[in-house]
């Protein structure tokens, strides 16, 4: 009977311990249109890696950040942040992504008035 109890009481014990170890994905719920690297790493963090990057003529680049769902996540979910010249202008699961993501970049318009 004790060695029952114990067992009972290591069990909750080791799913106390994962429980506290889980997490939820990150909370891109915090993203703007328009936000800057920095403004973006204050909101969300760092991210994990950067996924691509580009330079274009004229001096225009864009560049995607993955960032991946942390350790013990029910619910696991990669995000990526697509930037065009230091701006926010797509973000999302990488299935979210149209493989051109040039449509949401021609949209984005930061002088753009609200309706």
């Amino acid at each position: 009977m004790i060695r029952a109890i114990k067992g009972l009481l290591g069990g909750l014990a080791l799913a106390l311990a994962l429980s506290a170890c889980a997490s939820w994905n990150v909370d891109v719920s915090k993203l703007q249109l328009g936000m800057e690297p920095e403004a973006v790493q204050e909101a969300i963090g760092k991210p994990f890696t950067i996924r691509a990057s580009k330079v274009y003529e004229g001096e225009e680049w864009s560049e995607v950040w993955e960032y991946l769902p942390p350790v013990f996540t029910w619910t696991p979910k990669t995000y990526w942040v697509y930037f065009q010249n230091g701006k926010v202008v797509q973000w999302g699961e990488p299935g979210d992504f149209s493989g051109s993501p040039a449509a949401a970049v021609k949209e984005y318009n930061p002088t753009k008035s609200s309706r």
